[in-house]
């Protein structure tokens, strides 16, 4: 520590011990002698809590409140609003076009006490998703104003809130096969009893389409059996 050092810490000792000497000749002075802790009782008395009014609420007559019903806050023309026959009618928004592809349909005959079953399986095309309908659901979504009115093994029928009706005809998911391609100036032609191999590998992808088709409306179909059997009314009957 050098000598400046040593003579700034001495002078901050010396300014710190003076404020402790003048704070000690204030308080020999008597100052804040004045001030103490009050006795418990004395405080209760002097703090009480205001007693809760126990007069129970009277709600005015309804006649009071006539102007605020003459002349409604929230409305512009500060008209009532009309009710009733009055009242303006309320446009809903506009029917949405059915966009959907009928995909594959099931029908399960009545037999015995179950009546008869029919089952559209669909596309959604604005969803892009699956899904599978009774006669009489509605669609769900934005396309949700249609209901499925009628089903047959080929042909769908929907029907709006308008009254609109719309035919949704069997689409396969297989494309078509393609023609074979002419043969080249240069090439062997094909002999009578080889069929060409694009025919041959489109009827045969077409065939593995059709087979996965069935067997998912088999599945489809027998998961609803089960369902309805399991279900209160099936075990009722």
């Amino acid at each position: 520590m050098d000598i400046r050092t040593a003579r700034m810490f001495t002078l901050v000792l010396a300014a710190i011990c003076g404020l402790l000497v003048v704070t000690a000749l204030i308080q020999l002075a008597g100052y804040g002698r004045g001030y103490g802790w009050l006795p418990p009782d004395a405080a209760d008395e002097g703090l009480r809590v205001a007693e809760v009014d126990q007069t129970p609420l009277k709600i005015p007559p309804m006649a009071s409140f006539a102007e605020v019903e003459n002349r409604p806050l929230f409305n512009e023309d500060r008209k009532p609003t009309p009710l009733g026959d009055d009242a303006p009618a309320v446009e809903g928004p506009p029917p949405v076009a059915l966009n959907v592809t009928l995909t594959g349909v099931i029908i399960v005959r009545a037999s015995g006490n179950r009546p008869e079953l029919r089952i559209a399986m669909l596309r959604d095309n604005m969803r892009n998703e699956s899904l599978t309908l009774k006669v009489g659901m509605p669609l769900s979504g934005d396309q949700a104003g249609w209901t499925l009115e009628a089903l047959e093994p080929r042909l769908a029928t929907f029907r709006n809130a308008n009254d609109e009706k719309a035919e949704i005809e069997l689409t396969t998911t297989a494309a078509p096969a393609r023609a074979p391609a002419p043969p080249a100036a240069n090439a062997r032609p094909a002999s009578a009893a080889e069929p060409p191999k694009q025919a041959n590998e489109a009827a045969s992808d077409l065939a593995k389409r059709i087979e996965e088709r069935r067997r998912q409306m088999r599945e489809e179909a027998e998961r609803l059996r089960s369902q309805r059997g399991n279900s209160p009314t099936g075990q009722k009957n």
